[in-house]
C-alpha cells in the first residue's frame, strides 16, 4: 500500500502521465493531489480526465486549491471571470476547446463542475496533513479559513504546525525545481508550469520519503527526501 502527494500540476498532461506510467498505480495505492491541478499549462482537461480515471484504478484524494476556487467561483460575476482568465483560466479554458470568455464557461460540462465542488478542503492522517496553501501555524486544521488552506504563501518563519503533525503542501512554487523541506513542512509546488519539475512525493513514513520527479523534457528522477 503506497501513498503518493502530488504538487500543483497546473495543466502539465504530459508530465502527469509521465509520472504516473513510472508509479503505475495498483488498487492499494492511495493518490492525493493537493491542488491548482488547473490553468497555466497546455491540458487542464486532460489533467481533470486523466484524475477521474485514477478514481477508478486506486483510492484518490483530490483537494481544492486557489484555482479550483477561481474557476468556481467565475461563475458568479463576470470580475470574477476576468480575475480567473488572468491567472490560467484562459488556458483552461482553450483545453475544453472553449472561448476564454463568459460564453465558454458557461459550455463547460456539467459533470466538471460537480467533481471540482466536491473536491476536499485538506486531508489530515495520525502524522501528516495535506493541503494546498500552507496553514497558520496556530490554528487547528478545522479553524483554519480559506487563506490558510488555500491562498497563504510560504512565509520564512513557516514550520511545525501546532498538531505536531507534518504539513505536505503546494501553492509556494519553488522556482528552482527543488523540494523544500522544513521542520514539519514540506513543499512539493516544483513549478511544473514554469519550465521545471512535476512532483509526486512518495510517502512510507514521517522520516521515509522519495520524491518522484518529472521535468519539461519529461525525465525521470527519484530523490531520497
Amino acid at each position: 500500500m503506497r501513498t503518493f502527494a502530488f504538487g500543483d500540476i497546473h495543466g502539465c498532461h504530459d508530465q502527469l502521465k509521465t509520472l504516473l506510467n513510472a508509479i503505475t498505480p495498483t488498487p492499494s495505492d492511495t493518490l492525493i493531489f493537493l491542488g491548482d491541478i488547473i490553468d497555466r499549462g497546455a491540458d487542464s482537461k486532460g489533467v481533470l480526465d486523466t484524475i477521474r480515471e485514477l478514481e477508478k484504478v486506486c483510492h484518490v484524494i483530490a483537494i481544492m486549491g486557489n484555482h479550483e476556487q477561481m474557476m468556481i467561483e467565475s461563475l458568479k460575476s463576470r470580475d470574477a471571470l476576468k480575475f480567473w482568465l488572468k491567472y490560467g483560466g484562459d488556458k483552461a479554458l482553450q483545453s475544453f476547446g472553449l472561448t476564454p470568455d463568459f460564453h465558454g464557461i458557461l459550455n463547460v460540462p456539467y459533470d466538471y463542475w460537480t467533481w471540482l465542488k466536491n473536491l476536499k478542503p485538506y486531508h489530515e492522517t495520525d502524522d501528516f496533513i495535506f493541503t494546498h496553501a500552507t496553514p497558520v501555524a496556530h490554528l487547528e486544521m478545522a479553524k483554519q479559513t480559506e487563506n490558510g488552506l488555500r491562498w497563504r504563501f510560504l512565509e520564512k518563519s513557516d514550520n511545525w504546525h501546532c498538531s505536531n503533525k507534518i504539513v505536505i503542501c503546494g501553492h509556494s512554487s519553488q522556482m528552482n525545481g527543488k523540494v523544500l523541506k522544513r521542520d514539519g513542512l514540506i513543499c512539493i509546488d516544483t513549478y511544473a508550469y514554469g519550465g521545471q519539475c512535476l512532483t509526486a512525493l512518495e510517502i512510507k513514513g514521517v522520516n521515509d520519503m522519495m520524491a518522484w520527479q518529472v521535468d519539461n523534457l519529461l525525465n525521470i528522477n527519484k530523490i531520497i527526501i
